[in-house]
């Protein structure tokens, strides 16, 4: 905790929700440096600094890099590579290392992707932690950001062999100084697990929706007649597609392998409701009835 105490800045680039609740965080916390909104569009920093996420705004890079300790990328992860070339033909020769950070969902392009690029370019003045906070909403922007959104919350570091471990120990401080509780996993860990707890739950809902919602009759349709059930199902479908998709693409391999686990549990649950295998399907419904109600427990 002492170690984000004696930060001069820290960067975040990109203030909506998960960035907007670190500046919010990282001030309830007592944070004592400088916290830096970076981003594009001086509308949104404006609200960020209205909000009190960030101590001050700025759209040009070379000045949220400087004298910064540690960039936050809190963008989509498409976009974080391109970032990331950005701070390597900007930042400052003479300045101290910069750690960067992500908060994406993917880890394993990505994270090969920026090691090769540091390797090539500024391995002597940046170091990369793939980071993934498990935490955030439906919801967008810095008006839905939260100061207590890590607080107790999973965040998933993914070091690799060629990991800097001061840098590594910086990350793991930052997010334990909000509240979030690290866990260190390799990237590919990283993806298989994120992949079947994320992004499965997010494509079988938004799935989901769209299949109810294609279910009509003379007498109506059946999205009018959705009640309780269905909300709590399809809530995470009202996520940003443009954001999702990105997810999707960048770990289809695990999607793709959990994809097929599905069809395989649908097409076994269909035989059972062909064959009336009554004590069958009530084993599943059980089976699945015992997860859920352990899981509250915890």
């Amino acid at each position: 905790m002492e170690q984000i105490q004696q930060l001069r800045r820290i960067t975040i680039w990109g203030v909506g929700l998960i960035g907007g609740s670190l500046g919010l965080a990282l001030k309830k916390n007592g944070f004592q440096g400088q916290r830096v909104g970076l981003g594009r569009n001086i509308g949104r920093l404006e609200n960020a600094l209205e909000c009190d996420a960030v101590d001050v705004i700025t759209t040009e890079l070379v000045e949220g890099l400087q004298e910064t300790d540690i960039v936050v990328l809190c963008t989509p992860v498409a976009l974080v590579p391109m970032l990331v070339q950005r701070i390597i033909e900007s930042v400052d020769i003479r300045q101290d290392r910069i750690v960067l950070t992500d908060v994406g969902s993917t880890k394993s392009t990505l994270v090969e992707m920026i090691e090769a690029q540091l390797q090539e370019q500024r391995a002597d003045a940046l170091s990369f932690i793939g980071g993934h906070p498990m935490a955030g909403s439906h919801e967008t922007g810095v008006g839905a950001a939260r100061a207590t959104l890590f607080e107790k919350a999973t965040c998933i570091l993914t070091p690799t062999p060629n990991t800097n471990t001061d840098a590594l120990a910086l990350i793991r401080n930052l997010w334990e100084f909000v509240g979030a509780v690290p866990y260190l996993f390799s990237p590919k860990t990283h993806d298989r697990l994120i992949g079947a707890a994320s992004h499965l739950p997010h494509l079988i809902a938004s799935i989901l929706t769209n299949t109810v919602a294609n279910v009509e009759t003379e007498e109506g349709k059946a999205l009018d007649f959705t009640a309780t059930g269905f909300r709590d199902s399809t809530r995470i479908a009202a996520g940003s597609p443009d954001l999702w998709t990105g997810i999707f693409t960048q770990n289809s391999g695990v999607l793709l392998s959990l994809i097929d686990d599905i069809i395989e549990n649908l097409t076994a649950f269909k035989t059972l409701l062909q064959t009336d295998n009554l004590a069958e399907i009530e084993r599943v419904l059980l089976e699945a009835q015992v997860i859920v109600k352990k899981r509250r427990e915890k």
